[in-house]
């Protein structure tokens, strides 16, 4: 049976001069007559069509109707409560899009271990607003991408979820939930608070372990023409190289992102903190497989730039500069946490300026690429990352206010390139650093 919400309970008058039998008689009647109503605001149908079962005539679809027929159909939509104009400007961008250059509308724009399928010469070619623009970054040591924008961990569940709103195969790689060896049932409630500027977060690392995301995604992903990162999360090297261990060979995958700095599960952010440690679990992994590794930084380590150093030299080809910053909210009228741990990582808009911050300083200390994380919501602030050094990011939070979020970035990019006159995105990368980077020994400004 579909889901329904539950009826509204409305008190009626009750006439105290009829038997009890008649007024549960009335009531009932009336039930019917709110199922009615609830059935016909549900199917997108008027009181006499919810009756007779014909269509009216001349009855113009609701907006809502004719939004989730679109997107039953495969198409995108903006997003619900925009006003009229906002359509407008639409309807004028697609236009646009027909007179522009569809010249690389067939090339194949994923090169290296990151290409998808190819199409069927039969399938419809689409322009968009990114066609003919050159998006192309490398992200990592041998793997370069179609275009800088990527989905956060956590944020974007298996991909196969929001592939169902969104042309998933537009965005230049997704990165998975974070897998451990095991599974993990997650932190107890509540594991979501919202803050003025973000969110807080302690989900805990719940997944169902490698073996199982390996096996039942392993044949979904290759369907999404999107490549896969799949983030690794552990308590010991051993997890760490488990976890690879079993993901290896999956369909999809094209690199792995460790997580060595997660704030919301006991000693999660251990490896981040210390070079040593964190050199260690990426030379363990590098050991193990000869697909890109990354490794995600914490903003809690008392210096980041001497373990980014430390996980370049231990192998690293790239980086993802940040995780979530540790917080917490208080409930006031229970005089305890929000959260069900009580801390959690904080992230959106608010840590933004810490993320683009230690993303510069990284970037001056060392030479593999960098993906900057943290609050980007759109392309103005993903050009903040790439000028201060990195050469994609990862959009996380912002998808769950808008899920076309990262698509719009992409678009935002494609049309900055344009109206700049670039020849490539590439072009911006590090544009903001002043007098190119520094020798090992220098301090940096904190």
């Amino acid at each position: 049976m579909p889901w329904r919400r539950p009826r509204k309970h409305v008190d009626r008058a009750r006439d105290i001069g009829r038997s009890e039998e008649e007024a549960l008689e009335e009531k009932a009647e009336h039930a019917e007559e709110d199922e009615a109503v609830e059935l016909a605001a549900i199917d997108g149908a008027s009181i006499v069509e919810a009756a007779t079962g014909e269509a009216e005539d001349e009855r113009m679809p609701s907006d809502l109707a004719a939004k989730l027929g679109a997107a039953a159909e495969g198409h995108e939509f903006r997003a619900w409560g925009e006003e009229a104009e906002d359509r407008e400007v639409a309807d004028r961008e697609v236009a646009d899009r027909e007179v522009a250059d569809r010249e690389v509308a067939g090339r194949d724009r994923v090169v290296g271990t990151a290409r998808p399928e190819d199409t069927s010469p039969s399938e419809a070619v689409v322009a968009h607003v990114e066609d003919g623009v050159d998006l192309e970054v490398e992200v990592a040591r041998g793997l370069r991408l179609r275009n800088p924008v990527l989905t956060a961990s956590g944020t974007f569940g298996q991909g196969v979820e929001y592939a169902e709103l969104i042309d998933v195969s537009r965005l230049g790689a997704m990165v998975n939930k974070g897998t451990t060896v095991h599974a993990r049932p997650g932190n107890p409630q509540y594991r979501i608070a919202e803050t003025p500027s973000g969110i807080l977060n302690s989900i805990g690392l719940e997944n169902p372990g490698a073996a199982a995301v390996a096996k039942k995604y392993g044949k979904e992903w290759p369907g999404l023409r999107l490549p896969v990162i799949v983030n690794v999360a552990g308590y010991t090297v051993a997890d760490y190289v488990g976890v690879v261990l079993e993901m290896e060979g999956t369909p999809g995958v094209v690199a792995y992102e460790l997580n060595v700095s997660c704030p919301n599960v006991k000693g999660g952010t251990l490896f981040g903190c210390d070079p040593e440690l964190a050199a260690e679990v990426t030379r363990a992994v590098k050991a193990e497989t000869d697909k890109p590794v990354i490794v995600k930084l914490t903003p809690s380590a008392p210096d980041v730039v001497a373990v980014a150093r430390a996980c370049e030299e231990a192998g690293a080809d790239g980086l993802t500069a940040i995780n979530t910053v540790p917080g917490m909210r208080i409930d006031v009228a229970k005089r305890r946490p929000v959260l069900g741990t009580g801390t959690g990582g904080l992230s959106g808009p608010a840590i933004r300026p810490i993320a683009v911050h230690i993303t510069y300083q990284v970037a001056r200390a060392v030479s593999i690429p960098i993906i900057g994380a943290g609050g980007v919501t759109c392309a103005k602030d993903a050009l903040e990352f790439l000028m201060a050094g990195a050469s994609a990011v990862q959009v996380g939070s912002a998808t769950f206010a808008d899920p076309l979020a990262p698509i719009k970035t992409v678009e935002g990019l494609a049309e900055y390139v344009r109206a700049s006159g670039l020849a490539s995105i590439r072009d911006i990368v590090g544009a903001a650093q002043r007098g190119g980077k520094r020798d090992a020994g220098t301090e940096y400004v904190q």
